[in-house]
């Protein structure tokens, strides 16, 4: 299920939690994760 969506210029970013853990721990991991891969991205697309 679609629970966030997010948009940058063009670009649209669903964020889906069906696969996502359901404990605070795992969570809190994956957001985590889930902040790096956007703020790599946002960094790459500066270039």
């Amino acid at each position: 299920m679609i629970v966030k969506e997010f948009k940058l210029g063009n670009t649209t970013i669903e964020v889906d939690n069906t696969y996502f853990p359901k404990t605070k721990e795992e969570n809190e991991r994956i957001y985590e994760e889930f902040n790096k891969i956007g703020c790599e991205i946002l960094r790459n697309s500066n270039k």
